[in-house]
C-alpha cells in the first residue's frame, strides 16, 4: 500500500489547472494508493475530482462562508466504505479547523484514514485540536493512518505530549527528520504520518522533486499484518 500526505498550499491567486494536473502526475507516477492533501481549494478541487475519477474523493470544506475556503479531502483507489469530517476546536484563532476521516476497504479489512491540518500559532487551541484527535482515535478499534500538516515540530514539547498519547495506543509516527516546509530554516517536519501497529514500514520518503507548493509531499509503503 502506498500512502502521501501533500499541503498543495492554497494559492488560488494565481492557480492554474497545471497545478492538478503535477498532482495527478504525482499520484500516478509513485502508484499513490492513499492520498491525503491539505489546503485544497475550490478551483483545485474542481479539477482533481475531473482529473482523478478513478478515485474516490472524501471531505467537506473547512468553513461555510470564505472566498479561499479549503478542505482536506483523503482520496483512494480504494472503496470507502464511510466517511466523516470532524470540526475542531478554533476559537479564538480566525482559522477554522478540521479533520477528514474515511473508513477504506482495503483488502477485505477496513482501514482508518485521518487527516488535518491544525493551528499554527495560539498553543492552547492547538493543545486541545490534539487532544479531540486522541479521543477520536482512542474509540476506533482498526487499523489507523493519521496523516497531514500539524504546524508542529518534533522538538515541541506539546507535539511532543501528543506524541506520548498516541504511542500510549500503539500508534507511532513515521521517523521523518528532514524539512517539509521550504521556508524553514532548519530541518524539521511540521508534516507527519502516524500508524497503528497494524502496519509494517517499508520505506518513506519526502519528495522535493515536486515543486508546486510551499511543502514537500510525504511517501510511504507499507503492509498491513495479517492477523
Amino acid at each position: 500500500m502506498i500512502i502521501s500526505s501533500f499541503n498543495i498550499q492554497n494559492d488560488y491567486k494565481i492557480y492554474n489547472s497545471k497545478k492538478a494536473s503535477e498532482i495527478k502526475k504525482y499520484i500516478e507516477d509513485n502508484k499513490i494508493d492513499i492520498i491525503g492533501m491539505q489546503e485544497v481549494f475550490s478551483l483545485c478541487n474542481r479539477d482533481l475530482k475531473k482529473l482523478l475519477s478513478n478515485y474516490k474523493m472524501v471531505g467537506k470544506y473547512r468553513s461555510l462562508y470564505s472566498k479561499i475556503n479549503e478542505k482536506n479531502p483523503i482520496i483512494s483507489k480504494y472503496p470507502i466504505i464511510k466517511y466523516k469530517t470532524y470540526r475542531l476546536s478554533s476559537y479564538p484563532s480566525k482559522y477554522k479547523r478540521i479533520m477528514t476521516h474515511a473508513v477504506v476497504l482495503y483488502n477485505g479489512e477496513e482501514i482508518s484514514i485521518y487527516n488535518t491540518h491544525l493551528e499554527i500559532k495560539i498553543k492552547r487551541v492547538k493543545r486541545k485540536q490534539f487532544f479531540e484527535i486522541y479521543r477520536i482515535l482512542k474509540n476506533d478499534k482498526r487499523p489507523k493512518i493519521l496523516m497531514g500538516d500539524f504546524n508542529s515540530k518534533i522538538d515541541d514539547p506539546l507535539f511532543n505530549s501528543f506524541i506520548s498519547l498516541l504511542n500510549i495506543m500503539d500508534i507511532k509516527r513515521i521517523p521523518i527528520f528532514d524539512n517539509t516546509f521550504k521556508t524553514h530554516k532548519d530541518k524539521k517536519a511540521i508534516d507527519h504520518i502516524f500508524i497503528s501497529s497494524d502496519f509494517i514500514i517499508k520505506k518513506y520518503d519526502v519528495i522535493k522533486y515536486l515543486d508546486i507548493s510551499d511543502h514537500y509531499p510525504l511517501l510511504l509503503s507499507l503492509d498491513i499484518l495479517k492477523k
